[in-house]
């Protein structure tokens, strides 16, 4: 399963779905992320056509043909033979995704992910493409063709869309995984429930962009069971890549290394399992009251008995700051003498350019202005200490 399409697949069928039903305008659906560094578009499989350009053409191109839903699935479980194309490469392995057009009367029809080659592309004598004449836009692009399905797959398309429980879901998911000793060492158990949002997959400034799932979910299993899964994940493929030769995977016993390799596996068959659901029933993943009572996201406070020698201490506390609040400065100190002589002397130094040379009287009128502007600091400060 190569993991950035598959979230990709689960935003197009996600937010595909919300703009079917009309709860999501077309500008949301394609500036998704997601959605808009690789948009999906629609190519007829014997011509190679473009048919559609962005994910909400793909979807309204369809709906004139009378589609009112998609859906994820694995597509080993409802592909078996596929058409051969000279154009496209319809090569699905074990665990890739393919979508499900839903139309009236029970039709269903897949639309499958097709790697093209770059025909356009000039080759020069040993059949390297020119990168001078190379059109990287298959690269911001992923193709898709449509293609019926057989009806002997219909049963296994329904079965994937019945009622769904999460908590069933999210404890089998605890006991597959974290069975495991190393799991627990390199993942979080057990499984928090305190996000609403995932923004797993090639985000740039997350905090800014639309989430995985719709937005418009509250706290959900889907949400929080990615995030365990795409973190574990990445421990894994970090922790047992060759180029990682401190990593302590290299110094593990045959033992450790053998439940290594078996938890690894388990996450890697349990994974696409769990992006499926998410896809199609990510609306019924709200936690409920009952299960929000038990995972609380704060821990509530623990409150302490104050001993004796504690209640002692306060009372002491609280006598010394009553203290402090009753002292309040009294008498005349020397201190504030030396500061309003200090204001007099100043304030009589900058006025007497102003007025001694303007008026005969000026060294009165400088004084008298000294001597209240000295009054006032020196009653201001007193004030202030006060309070």
């Amino acid at each position: 399963m190569y993991l950035e399409r598959a979230y990709r697949q689960v935003a197009l069928v996600s937010y595909g779905n919300e703009f079917l039903s009309g709860s999501v305008d077309s500008e949301i659906l394609d500036r998704h992320p997601l959605l808009f560094t690789h948009f999906p578009i629609l190519r007829d499989l014997d011509t190679g056509t473009l048919l559609a350009g962005s994910a909400s053409h793909l979807l309204n191109h369809l709906k004139t043909q009378g589609l009112f839903k998609i859906s994820l699935h694995l597509a080993a479980d409802v592909l078996e033979d596929i058409t051969e194309s000279k154009i496209f490469d319809l090569k699905t392995t074990e665990n890739d995704f393919c979508i499900v057009c839903h139309f009236p009367n029970q039709i269903f029809k897949v639309l499958i992910y097709a790697e093209e080659e770059p025909l356009w592309q000039e080759y020069d004598e040993n059949g390297f493409p020119q990168q001078s004449n190379y059109n990287n836009y298959h690269d911001s692009v992923e193709n898709y063709v449509l293609m019926d399905i057989s009806h002997d797959y219909s049963d296994k398309i329904l079965a994937d869309l019945q009622a769904f429980s999460w908590q069933s879901f999210y404890d089998d998911y605890q006991n597959s995984i974290y069975a495991f000793d190393i799991s627990k060492r390199y993942g979080t158990f057990p499984v928090p429930l305190t996000e609403s949002n995932c923004y797993e997959g090639n985000y740039y400034q997350k905090q800014e962009q639309f989430p995985l799932l719709p937005f418009s979910l509250k706290r959900n299993y889907a949400s929080n069971l990615i995030i365990n899964a795409a973190a574990l994940t990445h421990a894994f493929h970090v922790e047992s890549h060759a180029k990682n030769e401190y990593a302590a995977y290299w110094h593990m016993s045959e033992n450790e290394r053998k439940e290594f390799s078996k938890a690894s596996q388990t996450l890697d068959e349990l994974f696409p399992i769990l992006l499926k659901h998410s896809a199609n029933h990510h609306q019924e993943a709200v936690l409920n009251s009952q299960t929000q009572r038990f995972t609380p996201l704060i821990t509530p406070p623990t409150i302490i008995a104050k001993s004796q020698d504690d209640s002692a201490h306060d009372s002491n506390i609280t006598n010394t700051e009553h203290i402090a609040l009753d002292e309040t400065p009294s008498g005349f100190h020397w201190v504030g003498l030396i500061k309003f002589l200090w204001f007099m002397l100043w304030c009589y130094c900058a006025l007497w350019t102003l007025a001694y040379f303007t008026v005969h009287w000026g060294n009165i009128f400088i004084i008298i202005i000294a001597l209240f502007y000295a009054l006032y600091k020196a009653l201001k400060i007193k004030d202030d200490q006060s309070i």
